[in-house]
Formats: C-alpha cells, structure tokens, sequence
C-alpha cells in the first residue's frame, strides 16, 4: 500500500541527502544541456575518452598532494584533474590531426592508458610512507561516485559550474549551433570554429569533473549522452531538442536522487537507470506505436537535427550520411 511505503519513510533521510539532493538536478541540467551538442557533434566517444582520463587526472592530483601539502584538497585535487582531462582531450585532437591515427583508435589508446596511469599511481601512493596523512579518495568512489560524501561546497560548486557552462552556451549561443550544425559553412561565414571545440572540450572536462563525485568516472558519459540521444528521437527543431533534454536530464536525475534517499541505494546507477529508461520507453514509442503514415506524408520536411546536416566529428572531421 503506498501510504504504509510513505509512513516507513524517516524524513530525517532527506536532511542528511540535503546536499545530494540539490546538486543532483544542478548536475542533471548541465550534463543534459551539454549532452545536445555531445549528440549531434557526434563526441559521445571523446566525452567517454575526456571521463576516463579524469580517473587519471585525480591520481595525480592525489599524488602531487602528497608532494605538495598545500594541494592536498578537493579544490586543488578538481583544478588540476580538470586540467589533465583537457590536455588529453587535446592530445587525442592533435594525434589524429594528420589521419594517421584515426579518430576512434586515438580515443581507445588514451582511454585504456588514462586508466592505467591511475591505478599505477594510486598504487604508487598507497606505497609512500603514511606521513600522518591517508589517502583522499578509493578506486571505487572514483569510479562509481562517492554520493555520501557530497557537501555544501560540492553543492555550490555544481551550481557554479551549470552557470559558467549556462552562460557561456548562451553567450555563444549561435556560433555554438552552426559550428554543431555545419562546422565548414560556420568557419567560411567568420566563426571561430578552433574556439568553439576548444570551449565545448573544456566544458565536458569541467563538466566530467564536477560530475564525477556523485555518479563516478564510468558512469558520467551517461549523463551527457542518454539525455541528448533521447530529445533528439522527440523533436525536430533544435530549440526542442534542447528543451527536451533539459526535462529528460533534470527531471530523471532529481527523480533517481529522490529515491537514493528513502532506498539503500547509490545515486549514480539509479541515476543512469532512470535516463535508459526514459530511453527505451520514447524509443519503443518511436519504433513501434508511431504511425508509418506520419512518417510518410513528413518525408519533405527537415530531418531530424542529427541526420540533416554533416556533422563534424570531435575535431572538425566531417562524417557525411
């Protein structure tokens, strides 16, 4: 019976969850904003190169915290982690440059290695005398978020980062929709295309790492993927595509953090659980109760977003359909 469920619920849950529960939403609507430009710029790879290589950039970070007392904290440890995500995501651009090394090979090679340089490092720390002090973080929290120790300066942070990224995508609202719709057309018209995909590579690294303490580096792609995808399947124009995924992001991850609260559950798989659900419920709707006549007599109207133009790959290569 649902009041019996509601009467076994101690509100005093929802106190201690008060930090997770604000940062959740926040967090939700900024990966949900970015995951549009992810989608149709056709990243989700490099967006899951840039989160494993924060696994590496925290190790790192730890380390040097060792080394250096006066970086040994959250702050210091997410700066230079954000750093180490946006170098390797334009390490990756400059490697495939020349086609030499292609584009999903690079992103596979800098993946695996970001992984292994964490646990190296990790384990090189847990190695060095105990100096009084223990080390910050474990490979599961790294790895699949760590809900229970956000607090209020992780919360503020999270509102920090969705203005910074809210802004400046509004800002550059139309250099950042032609350079996503038609980077070649967008650098002959004056747009500053390296500047744009410079922009968009730091914002998934701030963005990842913001992100990671309550979904974890595995986990976050998902965030900046699945919302995207999911408005994509239900709005032609890109103003609703955007809308879309802002409900789709927002509404799932404030839903999923609301249950971790009265659940023994962790946030981060709830969270990634509730956004593949409202997938695969608007894809089955897609796919199986949409009427075939609609899509007929819309056959001269504009493809969706995603299949109307060509859409350049993580580094300005275009992928033609």
């Amino acid at each position: 019976m649902p009041h019996l469920f509601l009467a076994q619920i101690d509100t005093s849950m929802f106190y201690v969850a008060r930090y997770l529960l604000m940062a959740g939403p926040m967090i939700g609507a900024t990966c949900a904003l970015l995951s549009v430009y992810v989608v149709l710029r056709r990243m989700a790879l490099i967006a899951e190169g840039v989160s494993h290589a924060g696994f590496g950039g925290i190790a790192v970070a730890v380390l040097v915290g060792y080394f250096i007392p006066a970086l040994d904290n959250d702050v210091a440890r997410e700066i230079i982690t954000g750093v180490f995500c946006l170098g390797t995501a334009m390490l990756m651009g400059y490697v495939t440059r020349r086609k030499r090394v292609s584009e999903d090979s690079a992103i596979g090679i800098f993946l695996v290695a970001s992984v292994a340089l964490g646990m190296l490092l990790l384990s090189v720390r847990r190695n060095l005398p105990a100096s009084g002090r223990a080390i910050p973080v474990d490979v599961e929290s790294l790895l699949f978020g760590s809900p229970a120790a956000i607090s209020q300066s992780d919360a503020i942070t999270a509102g920090i980062t969705m203005l910074v990224v809210f802004a400046t995508i509004g800002a550059l609202y139309y250099q950042f929709l032609y350079t996503t719709l038609d980077e070649e057309m967008a650098r002959i018209n004056g747009v500053n295309t390296r500047l744009i995909n410079t922009l968009l590579l730091a914002i998934i690294s701030l963005v990842i790492v913001t992100s990671a303490r309550m979904v974890g580096f595995l986990m976050i792609t998902a965030l900046t993927i699945i919302p995207g995808a999911t408005a994509n399947m239900l709005s032609r124009r890109f103003v609703g595509v955007l809308i879309a995924s802002l409900i789709i992001g927002t509404g799932g991850t404030f839903g999923a953090v609301c249950f971790a609260t009265v659940l023994p559950y962790d946030p981060g798989p709830l969270v990634v659980l509730t956004l593949f659900l409202i997938f695969a419920a608007v894809w089955a709707f897609r796919h199986f109760f949409k009427p075939r006549v609609v899509v007929e007599e819309d056959a001269s109207a504009p493809s969706p977003p995603d299949h109307a133009h060509e859409h350049p790959g993580a580094f300005g290569h275009a992928h033609s359909h």
